[in-house]
């Protein structure tokens, strides 16, 4: 598969958002209109497997016209070869196999079980790796997942959808399909992209949520530092709880998530809105640009938290050159 990276950062550097690339409009009609083809990882460990699982139940149960294909890379590569006209087809990076591999809990059997404790027939003990999971450092790995549909022999990229950390899990496949969706449908309906990235509304959407921030993300003497105007809006959440609220889309919440930001050239967390994928907030990261391991409680500063519903503050953040 061809590196986009290039061609995408151009894409993305037209528009004066800082999330992700805003479809045009006639691409996200014809997306909507075709079978969606959704790339596997390789399989070759348990690991992938267990990813693989969560995927396919992920777009089983969220993708709205529910007629969804799942293909291995071989496959996938076909797919873009022919130039069919048949499907959408949404691939991901192919180094993220290698990425999960490198990952200390990889070594120690510990991923798969966690992994497999948000799928909907998970075991006992799987249940159990989930609830006992936490974040010591995290691995910021840049890698992707790209919406693209021929038109004609022309194919045309529709967004893509980056991802920071190295321990996918089902949480982030609900925030693939929320993101696709909820641009995808925008798009096609013909909301201008200033429209759909209006801060002044975002803010307005996100202060009628709470926010579940992740205690993984925070030291416990930082707390203190988070603005005390916000005390009522927030609550500090282990993970299993975290994954809950984002798997289960429950109404009335947010919560940070880690991505890269094309435009920024470095990581960022944004404030999502559990119900339906809704980026509301887009923040500073600490400065990291680099790939790496990072404790995971220096990623997001304390008392910045305020700073996502700071309407000069995200004008400069969304508007950033």
């Amino acid at each position: 598969m061809k590196n986009t990276l290039t061609i995408v950062f151009a894409l993305l550097i037209s528009h004066t958002q800082a999330q992700y690339m805003y479809p045009d409009q006639e691409v996200a009609a014809l997306v909507n209109s075709k079978e969606l083809v959704v790339q596997l990882l390789p399989e070759s460990s348990g690991v992938e497997k267990a990813l693989n699982k969560v995927l396919r139940e992920t777009f089983q149960e969220h993708w709205p016209s529910k007629r969804v294909k799942f293909m291995f890379p071989k496959g996938i590569k076909s797919l873009l070869k022919s130039k069919t006209q048949d499907y959408a087809i949404l691939t991901q990076t192919e180094s993220l196999g290698k990425q999960i591999k490198s990952l200390p809990a990889y070594a120690n059997g510990s991923m798969e079980q966690w992994i497999l404790g948000a799928s909907r027939d998970a075991t006992e003990a799987q249940k159990d790796a989930l609830a006992n999971f936490n974040y010591d450092k995290i691995q910021l790995e840049y890698h992707e997942h790209q919406l693209s549909v021929f038109d004609g022999k022309r194919e045309k990229i529709a967004t893509v959808i980056t991802f920071a950390n190295g321990y996918l899990s089902k949480h982030d496949y609900v925030f693939l399909c929320q993101q696709l969706r909820h641009l995808l449908k925008n798009a096609a309906a013909g909301v201008p992209n200033e429209d759909f990235w209006n801060v002044e509304e975002n803010i307005k959407a996100l202060r009628k949520t709470k926010y579940s921030l992740l205690e993984d993300y925070f030291k416990e003497e930082e707390a203190l530092e988070i603005d005390r105007s916000l005390v009522n809006l927030y609550t500090f959440v282990p993970f299993q709880a975290y994954q809950k609220i984002i798997v289960e889309k429950t109404p009335g919440r947010s919560y940070p998530k880690i991505i890269f930001s094309f435009l920024h050239g470095k990581f960022m967390w944004v404030m999502v809105r559990s119900i339906d994928g809704r980026i509301l907030s887009i923040n500073s990261c600490n400065n990291y640009k680099f790939t790496g391991s990072y404790a995971a409680d220096e990623m997001i500063r304390s008392g910045d938290v305020y700073k996502s519903m700071d309407d000069s503050i995200q004008i400069l953040f969304n508007k950033y050159r």
